[in-house]
């Protein structure tokens, strides 16, 4: 008996089918680079998987409080997880790449003595795609459970931008990979 020819056709065809379909899967988890522009430069970060930028709505409901808003932000699918940029125009005294390491040292104990019951588990500096870094990481009260934060700061022309990856505590550790992985391609260009 001969085999069909419609055998190995079907069979071709359920291959490309599977591979289009993981292609397809592969790209919605690995988002391309997003750019957010400052207004004194770029910062392009790639989100986390499966995170997708909040709409207007949720920016006000989830920051809108407080009347600082982040230049964007990023959830995961229930919104437990976020990632938020932020810039601050450093009037006074530009901020350079020089200070950071002062810098550093003055935000750990402004949020310390600002934040009633903040862990700071590390504050240090690292280096992202040749630009160094200040790493705060950092556990926080909230009204209804503990606010695990990875914060990075940077100086970009002169001011501060800031990239935020929070989580609540139980939820943190399936997160890390993913702010770890994202936090991996920060780039900061004037």
């Amino acid at each position: 008996m001969t085999p069909s020819p419609t055998i190995p056709r079907l069979f071709r065809t359920g291959i490309r089918a599977l591979l289009l379909g993981g292609a397809a899967i592969f790209a919605a988890a690995h988002a391309a680079p997003v750019d957010v522009q400052t207004p004194s430069g770029t910062l392009r970060l790639q989100a986390p998987p499966g995170y997708t930028a909040l709409d207007a709505e949720e920016m006000h409901a989830k920051f809108g409080r407080y009347g600082r808003r982040p230049l964007a932000a990023w959830g995961n699918a229930r919104r437990t997880s976020t990632v938020a940029v932020t810039w601050s125009r450093m009037v006074q005294k530009p901020l350079t790449s020089d200070q950071l390491p002062a810098f550093k040292a003055s935000l750990e104990s402004t949020l310390l003595r600002l934040t009633p019951g903040m862990v700071m588990h590390d504050a240090s500096l690292v280096t992202i795609a040749g630009r160094s870094w200040v790493r705060m990481d950092s556990t926080a009260p909230a009204v209804d459970t503990s606010i695990r934060n990875l914060m990075y700061v940077t100086d970009l022309g002169g001011h501060m931008v800031a990239v935020n990856f929070n989580a609540t505590e139980a939820e943190f550790p399936a997160q890390e990979a993913g702010f770890g992985s994202a936090a991996a391609t920060l780039k900061a260009e004037p």
